[in-house]
């Protein structure tokens, strides 16, 4: 029934790449100690394009003298890249323990946004439909 709306559909694909991603940190950190370990993180998945695909089409102006609507102003995300590790131990692992233990704390924080917005989300849901 609500499978279609937009802000569940970017909140369920945005909460699956986090748990999939505290996999991947994880694995990380159990390696830290394996020789020619190479951390891995995971793609950050382009949401611009996943909400552009989740919204009608555009709005377009056709005057000079309309006004320019406010997803035309200044929309954008800049992509993440995947960095090169910049330490390496004398037996060629390169997981910098401190830097994946950030990577799982920012993970967690958005993981709990993600969740917020959801529970969120349903409490107006529920407040429409009069079921408090």
């Amino acid at each position: 029934m609500f499978d279609d709306l937009s802000v569940l559909a970017m909140a369920k694909k945005r909460m699956d790449w986090l748990a999939e991603r505290q996999k991947v940190l994880a694995q990380n950190i159990a390696n830290a100690n394996t020789p020619d370990y190479r951390p891995q993180d995971l793609k950050p998945v382009d949401f611009q394009q996943a909400l552009r695909e989740a919204q009608p089409p555009a709005v377009t102006v056709t005057h000079p003298r309309h006004v320019v609507p406010a997803g035309m102003v200044g929309a954008g995300f800049d992509a993440e890249r995947i960095k090169t590790p910049y330490e390496t131990a004398p037996d060629g692992n390169a997981v910098v323990l401190e830097e994946q233990m950030q990577k799982v704390g920012d993970n967690r924080g958005a993981y709990e946004l993600a969740a917020n917005l959801l529970s969120k989300h349903f409490k107006m849901l529920r407040t429409t439909l009069g079921r408090n």
